[in-house]
């Protein structure tokens, strides 16, 4: 029986229990000079040392966490985290004035990602997404969602399912799939064609995922493609989840509601009727400022969304074309000097709800009974994590009562040295 007690932290916050909105995501709890005893993955107590050393037994581990703060670990709910290849050359390109149709029609964009997909063997997009996966645990990430989409046909969509299926066997981050077929159309196919095949995939891609997303927006999949799309998805037991109104406002919301997605996602071109139609739903509104800024498009309406009382969501979109990073503590600064969000919004935002974004029951927030998913950061006070931007400031990161970074060592489980 393994234990754990971070001792005597000067901070401990987390938002409170359930899906979060409103007043409630204002709302976080916090201890000062407190311990947390930790015993098979779950925290059984959080109290004063004094009156945990009853408890504790004589080969516990401890964690002197004096002039600490402890945060329960980010929930990364929006993920492309399994691809090939990398685009930095037309990242420098559009810095350097060329635009996304002109790089596209040289053979850039999501097609270039696809290709060098198709091309990696399972065991090559397995060794990346481990590296990908260690960088996202030095940022405080224990929980993260991971699509596929980056394939466009039936062997490589399967085959970035099955390195997502494989990747949560090896390491300890705790991964959710997303089958995302509908992510793209591919080149020589008629998009009717594809939408069959996308379906023919479901029998398969249901024993290996979770949920299943539509890109649905201009040019890619309408809302009655998409409707099409998550109808037979949920025949096979798939939960439905969208992006929708990232470029174009083309009803996506209201298709999301109509078939009961969990989640829409991105949300840039939101306006205030879709707003108020989500905020009488349970549908989790997941913004990714990340892209906004790698784009330079305009960012998700965050202060109208929790306004309005709808469930918020913060996550990197990580992914090769548009949003090339893990770092949440970023996305958390973004969110409060571009959004207007609070801090305690934006860390109930990316945890408490990515958590419920997921459907995790016992993730997201730092209470008796709740796995013991947490970051020590290498300040006193939270608020460093978001204030002091751009700077590492997470020292160890525990998953399931276990160290899984220590940046004082050095990475402490197989897989992720």
């Amino acid at each position: 029986m393994s234990s754990l007690l971070i001792k005597s932290a000067s901070q401990i916050i987390t938002p409170k229990p359930g899906e979060l909105r409103g007043q409630a995501i204002k709302q976080l709890t916090e201890h000062t000079y407190t311990s947390i005893f930790i015993q098979d993955d779950i925290i059984q107590a959080i109290a004063p040392v004094d009156e945990l050393l009853s408890r504790i037994p004589g080969d516990c581990q401890i964690i002197d966490a004096s002039g600490k703060a402890v945060l329960p670990g980010f929930v990364d709910s929006h993920t492309h985290l399994v691809f090939g290849g990398h685009r930095e050359n037309e990242f420098a390109q559009r810095c350097a004035g060329i635009t996304y149709e002109e790089i596209a029609k040289q053979g850039g964009g999501i097609l270039s990602t696809v290709n060098a997909t198709r091309s990696m063997s399972q065991e090559e997009l397995i060794e990346r997404g481990l590296l990908y996966l260690q960088k996202a645990v030095r940022h405080g990430t224990t929980s993260i969602e991971i699509k596929s989409g980056y394939g466009l046909d039936r062997d490589t969509e399967l085959k970035i399912l099955r390195v997502i299926d494989k990747l949560k066997e090896i390491q300890p981050v705790e991964i959710t799939s997303t089958f995302l077929g509908a992510h793209a159309i591919p080149p020589n196919k008629s998009k009717s064609d594809y939408i069959q095949e996308i379906k023919d995939m479901l029998p398969e891609a249901t024993v290996l995922a979770d949920f299943c997303d539509v890109f649905c927006e201009l040019g890619y999949f309408s809302v009655q493609e998409s409707l099409d799309i998550l109808c037979e998805a949920k025949k096979f037991g798939l939960i439905p989840r969208m992006h929708t109104n990232q470029f174009n406002n083309i009803g996506g919301i209201q298709g999301a509601i109509e078939i009961g997605a969990v989640a829409v996602e991105h949300l840039e071109t939101l306006d205030d009727t879709d707003i108020a139609m989500l905020a009488g739903t349970d549908i989790c509104t997941t913004m990714l400022p990340g892209v906004s800024l790698f784009l330079k498009i305009p960012y998700a309406p965050g202060r109208k969304i929790l306004d309005a009382g709808c469930i918020p969501v913060l996550a990197t979109d990580f992914n090769t074309g548009s949003c090339m990073t893990l770092n949440m503590p970023l996305i958390l600064n973004l969110a409060c000097t571009q959004m207007g969000f609070s801090m305690p919004e934006a860390v109930s935002a990316a945890t408490q709800n990515g958590a419920y974004a997921l459907g995790k029951e016992n993730v997201g927030c730092i209470a008796p009974g709740w796995q013991a998913d947490l970051m020590i950061l290498d300040s006193d006070n939270y608020q460093n994590l978001i204030y002091f931007y751009g700077e590492p400031q997470i020292e160890k990161v525990i998953k399931k009562g276990n160290i899984i970074f220590d940046r004082n060592l050095s990475w402490k489980v197989p897989g992720l040295e």
